[in-house]
């Protein structure tokens, strides 16, 4: 599904919003992000700064808490095959 969404917003230049809490599909497919907590915006921008150097300590917890993803969030890149 998700090569899917990167498929069409090529093809047709589309612009999706993409309400998750997995933070590891939003670094693989966002090209900006807003966290949210308690209805508030608490950080905002670029997925690679927002998720790479997270400045607010929400975003910082929910990094740190992402079971099992298969994104590196420090280097802003999918781990090698078999390093996670």
């Amino acid at each position: 599904m998700l090569d899917l969404l990167a498929e069409l917003q090529e093809r047709h230049g589309l612009d999706i919003l993409f309400i998750t809490h997995d933070l590891g599909v939003a670094a693989q497919i966002c090209n900006y992000v807003i966290m949210i907590q308690h209805g508030r915006i608490v950080e905002y921008g670029p997925a690679a700064q927002v998720l790479g150097t997270p400045k607010h300590d929400y975003t910082k917890a929910l990094i740190s808490a992402a079971p099992g993803s298969h994104w590196d969030f420090a280097n802003f890149r999918p781990f090698a095959e078999g390093a996670a």
